[in-house]
């Protein structure tokens, strides 16, 4: 299963390739409430926002169980402890995956750093 980060959805719906395509109709693609609300926070407008919402429709939502915030926080501590400074969403992002045991596709650099000091965490590499 793989959790799909925001500019991966973005890229595809600007730019849609064969390759992203097939990954999104042969693998089991989720996302969870910050990747939702950052593709709804970008809406133009009303019509926009429904479309929004009509497309991640398709996915699978990953919930945010209570018990993740504290893997969040001692996570954050840690990274900034080491001078890893990566957006608070990737960090949710990170933990949700680890919770889940899924595979974080995106295009985003920050998860090669947390990936560095969360050895555990699964990076999924489009081939």
């Amino acid at each position: 299963m793989i959790l799909v980060d925001t500019g991966v959805i973005i890229d595809f719906w600007k730019k849609p390739t064969d390759k992203k395509k097939q990954v999104f109709l042969k693998e089991e693609t989720d996302i969870c409430g910050v990747v939702k609300a950052e593709l709804m926070h970008g809406a133009k407008d009303e019509n926009q926002l429904r479309a929004i919402k009509e497309a991640l429709s398709d996915f699978k939502y990953i919930p945010m169980e209570e018990n993740l915030w504290e893997n969040i926080g001692t996570m954050l501590f840690r990274l900034r402890k080491r001078g890893i400074a990566v957006p608070f969403q990737d960090v949710i992002i990170s933990a949700l995956a680890l919770n889940y045991n899924l595979v974080i596709w995106s295009n985003d650099k920050h998860f090669k750093l947390i990936k560095r000091e969360v050895p555990i965490l699964k990076l999924f590499e489009q081939k």
